[in-house]
This record gives C-alpha cells, structure tokens and sequence, in this order.
C-alpha cells in the first residue's frame, strides 16, 4: 500500500501538478481527495488516473553494484595481475583471508561486511607501498 501511494506521489511530481489539480484527479478517480483515507482499490483506481493522464512508471533499477567480496576477489587478481602477489590463486587468497582474520574467516565469501571492507583497505595499502617503492627505484 505504501509502494502505491509512493507512486502516486511521484506521478503528481512528473506530471507537474499543482495541489489543487492533483486533489482534483484524486477525487475524480475515487471520491476521496487524499492518499491516506484511500484503501489497495482505491489507491489502484488513482494511479491508473495519473497513468491515462501520462504519468511512466519506471521498472525498478537493477543491481550492478559489485558486492565487496566481489571487490576483494578482483583487487587480489588485480595485484596478481601487477605481479605483487607471488600467488594469485584463489587457494591463496583464502589463505590470506584465513591469516589475516585469525582463523575467524576461511574465505572471503564468508567475511561479514565489515571485515571484507578492513580486508580490501589492507590490500590497498599493501599495493600503494609497492608501487610508491617501485617509483622510487
């Protein structure tokens, strides 16, 4: 119910109505001039309102945000890749992962988010101080 009404809300704003209109559509489509004395029918009868005046509704966005272990996984290649890592194998970033938590994590995939975060910061910091030294030669 909530979502519905969120929706009609942002109808209101992309069709650039004034209150006086919005209220009108409103009492138009159900009787009733606001969203809050409206019930699932209701609600449903003033969003098609809002859709036959021209109001798109957007499918939700996707995720594509990469997930942290996701990040961890591919700054571990990365610095494999930067040959900073004498083993970029997944065995080994296990074993990195395994040591660095003390044995509280065997994997990455298993790390709380908090933990994967300290993980990546360490990772960077370790593939800043090579590089600087690699400048520095």
């Amino acid at each position: 119910m909530a979502n519905l009404k969120a929706q009609i809300h942002i109808a209101k704003t992309q069709l650039g109505m004034d209150e006086d209109t919005y209220r009108a559509v409103l009492k138009a489509a159900t009787g009733k001039t606001s969203c809050k004395d409206m019930g699932v029918i209701d609600l449903n009868k003033a969003l098609q309102a809002f859709k036959d005046r021209g109001f798109k509704s957007k499918p939700p966005r996707k995720k594509t945000t990469a997930t942290l272990t996701d990040k961890l996984i591919t700054l571990w290649r990365a610095m494999g890749d930067e040959g900073i890592l004498r083993d970029a194998s997944d065995a080994a970033l296990r074993s990195y992962v395994d040591r660095q938590t003390s044995g509280q994590f065997k994997a990455p995939q298993f790390c709380d988010n908090h933990t994967t975060i300290k993980l990546i910061e360490a990772l960077k910091q370790w593939q800043k101080r090579v590089q600087k030294q690699a400048n520095v030669k």
